[in-house]
Formats: structure tokens, sequence, C-alpha cells
């Protein structure tokens, strides 16, 4: 193979893992990533709101990135760390999705329920 076709074959592989590293944040086909809150029409972090993209959780008082992430059925799986204003330490967060509320665990410690926030 020619290095150029080699390099673009590379680019392509390393997209596609990409993309799909970020499939794992879909409950049930369903994507978890966005905004959250405990009432879906006050969607501020002081109002307990959290933001979920692939590879974090944050909201007013705490801080979780991820370095693995997994899927099975509506529950997604990440681990990773958790802090803010603590100090960062390892972390196991599960979020469930029933319905259009999702529930949420980091290491053991309910937090949620929330419902998807709304723009008024």
């Amino acid at each position: 193979m020619k290095p150029q076709a080699c390099r673009h074959a590379s680019l392509a592989t390393a997209a596609l893992g990409l993309i799909l590293s970020f499939a794992p944040a879909q409950a049930g086909g369903r994507t978890i990533v966005g905004e959250w809150a405990p009432n879906p029409h006050q969607c501020w972090p002081s109002q307990g709101a959290i933001a979920i993209s692939p590879l974090s959780v944050v909201g007013d008082e705490f801080q979780c990135n991820f370095n693995s992430v997994s899927r099975l059925g509506d529950v997604v799986t990440w681990r990773g760390t958790c802090g803010f204003p603590d100090v960062a330490r390892p972390a196991t967060v599960v979020a469930s999705l029933r319905g259009d509320t999702l529930f949420m665990r980091i290491n053991g410690g309910d937090n949620g329920p929330y419902r998807r926030c709304r723009i008024s």
C-alpha cells in the first residue's frame, strides 16, 4: 500500500474508532448526552442540572471525567474520576434511562432523578 493510501486508511480507522467510542453514551438507542435537571424547566446548575457528554458528567458541585464507557440496554456505565471541589478520586458512574427519566449512581450513591432539559 502506498504511504498516502496507508495514511488515509489510518485516518479513516481512527475516525471510526472515535465515533464508536461515543456510541455507548446511548441507552437503548437513545442518547443520554445533553442537559438534565430534576425540573426540566429549571436547567441551571444551581437548580441541580447536570451536563452529560460522551466522556464526562458535570454538575454544580462535581465533575467526572471518564476513560471508559460501556452500555447494556438502557444502562450506561462510565469509569474514571470524579471530584470538584474535592480531589478527583476513582469513580464508577452508572446511568439508567427509564422512560424519559434518568437515574444516576456515583460509586453507589444515588443522584437524580433527572429529566431532559426543555427550552422554554
